[in-house]
């Protein structure tokens, strides 16, 4: 009764939770490659728009410049991974692919092909929330962030001691005749 109220065509006409939870799951992974496809279609309509009359064009499809801009990014940073990529699989929604900007191009690849970067493996993307999922991209922001920290603070410890180093005077000790005489003389 509820699905002919909402309209919803049920997974073989059935009430089946599992067939029903299976039909939400593939429209979720669709909604993540219609992102894209969005995104992509933008990318080129911004392309193929004279100055000035993209917002405009923006305005007459309703859709709000920030959200734009986060398809075209998206569509832009998961354009190497074509539509049927495990990685866009394991997404799942629109909101875990807004949330995964943030990783680089080399995090996205390394996930792609090896099924895991720094501690986010594909498994935990698929399994998360995306509260959950906003927060592992944070801690491992943080850690990128700090490891760089130290890596430049070291960098430059080990360039000031260089530079001090080069700055003494290369000298080199030359025993005067007598005390070298003198020297002998004792040994």
């Amino acid at each position: 009764a509820v699905a002919a109220q909402l309209g919803y065509q049920l997974p073989a006409d059935c009430t089946d939770p599992d067939l029903i939870q299976r039909d939400i799951a593939a429209n979720m992974r669709r909604s993540v490659e219609a992102c894209l496809e969005v995104g992509r279609a933008l990318q080129v309509l911004k392309a193929a728009t004279p100055h000035g009359e993209f917002i405009d064009r923006l305005d007459s499809l309703g859709l709000d410049r920030k959200v734009a801009v986060k398809f075209m990014t998206s569509a832009a940073k998961f354009a190497s991974l074509g539509n049927n990529a495990a990685l866009t699989k394991a997404l799942g929604n629109q909101s875990k692919l807004f949330e995964m900007l943030v990783l680089d191009d080399e995090e996205i690849q390394e996930l792609e092909l090896t099924g895991q970067t720094g501690e986010l493996s594909l498994d935990d993307v698929a399994t998360m929330s995306v509260k959950e999922l906003r927060k592992a991209l944070r801690e491992a922001r943080e850690d990128k962030t700090a490891q760089a920290r130290v890596m430049a603070d070291k960098d430059a410890k080990i360039n000031q001691l260089a530079t001090e180093l080069a700055k003494k005077p290369k000298v080199i000790v030359v025993q005067p005749v007598e005390e070298a005489k003198q020297l002998r003389q004792e040994v």
